[in-house]
Order: structure tokens, then sequence, then C-alpha cells
């Protein structure tokens, strides 16, 4: 790994009334693309940079560059709460910044930038003489946005994200411009490595085979409501608190969690355990949450646990270890979440983020090396991303070691981390007992069974799942639960359900118990 760089610690020099500073070649590279497209005659262009690759540094410099020749720069924030921190940023940087948000408003025509809010612009509407707009987050579009680019159709637009995957860019925006990698930005000492660690996926999908899945903010995931109460189950993945004092190393944490009541039962735990935790939301007081990010900073608070308010606009670069406990299909929600503790900190001694993860999102979207950016806006539709998604459940490409945990990509014969032979096994089935990960099965008393027998409990799940509105994909976890070691092939999807005979009802009934009880205990 190179050395730890700063993209924020930036060299300034005067130019005129302006301060100049310093970039770094990439930062420089993704200005000179985004001028060239312009230069083509692309006026709506996507601006790709990756957590650490200095997107404020680059929108501080566009700004400049058009205050130098006499153009205002708008500058759109998707939360008011963003609104101070890109001020700072933009001042930091030798610009001076005008607010246009709610009340709080005041702005000059002489201004570098001016800083809004998207709720003010639909409520008043923005300042028509600005020549040029940044969207910050330009993966999150409202309807105001749409408009705003629909009807300034001679100004130019640029869409700031790090996470450019969501479907329908492409229908507001012609092109985009990536800058480096998650793993180039590692390599080069931007970012510091991510150590994940992840238990095996089988009780996470068993849980999630019950949750439906719709449309949200950052595309198709899991229903919050059902999330909740499939996911605040110590049963599912272990206990938080224990493997977190086992393997977190006493390192400041950042956790996320489904919604509030996980969030504060997380936190609660936490604090029982005498360490000491603290629950953030939206709707904790402006006061409040900058005495809280404040503690955390100052080491006083340990884990500091939300739902949504530390994914983004959030940065505390001396968090070095992050608990994923909310489950996602969004490949743009796990990379927020993830890039939250890849910061680089020398002056504390950072060297890496180490991942635990008890949602699955790991080995269901990757770790950061693995990620890349798209070439192309839209370059996956829906039924790319899901047909994606399925070639990757049944090849498993990422997989955690049977013994430590640790996640990689399938292909070594012994975990790259712990060195012990031959690691986890495809599709293993693991469940958590008292809160410790244990496999299923692994005892002395084994089962055999014929696959006509198999198939005979596969129809019967296959009728209960549609009887009660299940998802198909039930029958085949309920399976694997019956018959530890055995995963139904992909041709059975075809199979027809027949009624269940008595003793698959049986089981299913003692298994609802079974369930019942461990719900009351957690």
């Amino acid at each position: 790994m190179g050395r730890c760089r700063s993209v924020l610690l930036v060299h300034l020099r005067e130019e005129g009334s302006l301060m100049r500073f310093e970039l770094y070649p990439h930062q420089q590279q993704a200005i000179d693309d985004l001028r060239a497209e312009i230069m083509r005659g692309y006026t709506r262009l996507i601006l790709a940079m990756s957590t650490g690759s200095g997107k404020t540094v680059v929108a501080s410099e566009i700004a400049r560059s058009a205050a130098a020749k006499g153009k205002q720069v708008l500058f759109v924030v998707h939360l008011t709460e963003l609104v101070s921190q890109a001020v700072d940023a933009f001042s930091r940087m030798g610009l001076s910044v005008g607010i246009l948000r709610g009340d709080d408003t005041h702005f000059l025509t002489t201004d570098d930038v001016i800083v809004a809010s998207i709720q003010t612009i639909r409520a008043r509407s923005a300042p028509s003489w600005v020549e040029l707009v940044l969207i910050d987050e330009a993966h999150v579009l409202h309807q105001a946005h749409k408009q705003l680019i629909a009807e300034w159709t001679t100004v130019p637009f640029i869409g700031l994200t790090a996470t450019p995957f969501r479907s329908g860019l492409g229908q507001h925006f012609q092109r985009i411009v990536r800058g480096p990698s998650l793993d180039w930005l590692t390599t080069n000492g931007f970012l510091v490595p991510a150590r994940c660690f992840a238990p095996a996926m089988d009780a996470v999908d068993e849980a999630l085979s019950h949750v439906s899945t719709g449309n949200t903010p950052e595309g198709k995931d899991y229903k919050q409501s059902e999330l909740g109460e499939a996911m605040n189950q110590r049963r599912l993945v272990g206990d938080i608190v224990s493997t977190w004092k086992a393997e977190g190393e006493n390192r400041s944490t950042l956790c996320f969690a489904v919604d509030k009541a996980h969030s504060r039962s997380i936190v609660d735990d936490f604090n029982a355990a005498g360490i000491t935790a603290a629950h953030i939301e939206d709707r904790t007081k402006r006061r409040e949450r900058n005495k809280l990010i404040a503690a955390f900073k100052q080491g006083e608070i340990k884990i500091l646990s939300s739902v949504t308010v530390l994914a983004t606009g959030f940065d505390a670069p001396n968090a070095s270890c992050l608990i994923l406990a909310r489950p996602t299909l969004s490949e743009s929600l796990h990379i927020q979440q993830i890039g939250r503790g890849l910061r680089t900190f020398p002056d504390g001694g950072k060297t890496d983020c180490k991942v635990l993860d008890h949602a699955g999102n790991l080995l269901r979207h990757g770790p950061p090396a693995s990620i890349e950016l798209p070439a192309a806006l839209d370059s996956r539709s829906e039924r790319e991303r899901a047909a994606k998604k399925r070639a990757k459940s049944e090849r498993d490409p990422f997989i955690s070691c049977s013994s430590c945990h640790f996640v990689f990509e399938r292909g070594p014969e012994v975990c790259p981390h712990c060195g012990i032979d031959a690691p986890q096994p495809p599709r293993r089935t693991v469940i958590s007992i008292d809160g410790a990960l244990v496999e299923y099965g692994s005892g002395k008393t084994k089962r055999k069974a014929s696959v006509d027998e198999i198939k005979r409990w596969y129809r019967g799940f296959l009728w209960i799942c549609d009887e009660r509105g299940y998802k198909r994909g039930a029958a085949f976890h309920y399976t694997r639960e019956k018959f530890v070691g055995f995963s139904p092939p992909p041709d059975w999807r075809d199979l027809q359900p027949e009624p269940p005979a008595d003793d698959v009802t049986r089981w299913m009934k003692a298994r609802r118990i079974r369930y019942a009880k461990a719900k009351r205990r957690a």
C-alpha cells in the first residue's frame, strides 16, 4: 500500500482575488475529462468520484475556475443539514459562499458559489443568473432536480456521486466521467484497506426469504418494516456485541442498523456490556447530534449507531471499524456504508478498517476492492442487474472462511487471513445458537435421504409457500435446513408443488414453534 494521503490537505496559492489549490493527478484528470465532454457538446454530465478521491476538492476547483471567468455556480444538496457542511468545505478552499436554505438565506450576485437545498429550490425557485449547476449526491434525484434540469436548457449540469448505479440516471444525464476505483485509491494510499469478516449467508438468507422488496430512493431494496422484524433477532447471526468484543479490537465503530428500534436495541446491548454507545437519527436535534459526533471523534463514545444518518454526508475518519447490520440489495447503500470507514487518519494511527458484516452485504455485493464504477449510465438495466444477482448467488464468488469468517474471492485453497486449509465449502448451512455461530448438523447425528425423498419435501414446501403467500425461494431454504448439506439444484425451480404429507406439515409446525420461542427469548 502507498503512503497515506489526505485529499483535504491541499496546497493553496494566490491567484488574483482567489486562492488556487494544487490537485492530485487523478483529480486534474477528472476535470480535464469533464471539459473534454463539454467541448464535445455534452452539458448534462455525471462525475463519479469514489469515496476518498476528493469530490469536494474537485467541485471547489470547478467553482474556482468558473468564478475566475466571472461565472457563478449553484451547488445543490439533497438534505438541508448538508448545506452547512458544503459551505464550510467551500469556504476552506477560499471561495466566497452564499446560502439558499429556508429562512437562513443570504447570498450576493458576487458570491463564487451559492449552496442551496433542493427543498428550498422547490419552494422558492433558484437564482436564474447562475451559469453552472453542481448537484451533490446526484444518484438521489428529487422531482425538483429533474424539473430544474429540464427547464434550464442552456445551463450545464454536473452531477457528483460516488455511486452512479441507480437505473434512470441516463434519462437526465448524457455521459459519465469516472474517477479512480476504490481499489486504486487504496493501493495509492488515499484510503485504508478494508479487512472484511462475515458469517455464512445461510441464516440471513433464511430470515430474508420472508421479506418483501420494493422501490426506494436507492433503487430496489428490502421493505423496511419487514426487514426490521426479521433482523432484530440475535439468533440469526450471533450476538453483535460478542462479535465486536472478540473482533472489534476496541476500535471506534460505526454501526448501520435496519430501523430506529433495531439501532437502539444494539446500543442498549453495548451499554449493558460496559461499552459506551449512542444512537443518532434524523430527528436528533442539531446541537445534540454535534455533541454526539464530537464525543465519538474524541473517543468518549466507542460505538455510534444509526439507520441512514451516518451513510451519507458524514465524515469521521477516526472510525476504523464498521458493523453492517442492515441487509440491502442496493449497491449504492452498501458502498456508502463501507466508505464511512475507509478514510485515512494518520494522526490516529489508523492503518485499516475492520468490517464486521452481520447482514451478508459483503457476500452479496463484494468487498470494496471488488467494486468498479460503471462505464456508462444505465449500463445495468433491471433485468441485467437481476441476472447478475442470480448468477452471483449461484456461483458464490465471495465466501467467508469457516474458521475466522474472513471474506475473500473464491479460488485460494487456504484462507488468505488465517491460513486454515479448505475454506468454507460451497453453500454451507449455518445457524446461531446462544449467540455463537456454529455449523448446523455438525454433531454426531446424520441423516441420509434419497433424492426422491428430498424432492417430495421440496414439493411440499412449494405448496406451503403458495398457500401462505411466501416467496418460493423459501422452499429452497426450508429444504437446506431440513436436509443439511444438500442444496436443491437450479432446475428444481420448475418442479410443481404437491400437497404436503403429514411429516412435512409436522416439521413446519415444529419449526414455527421454535421460531416463536426464539423470538420471545430475543
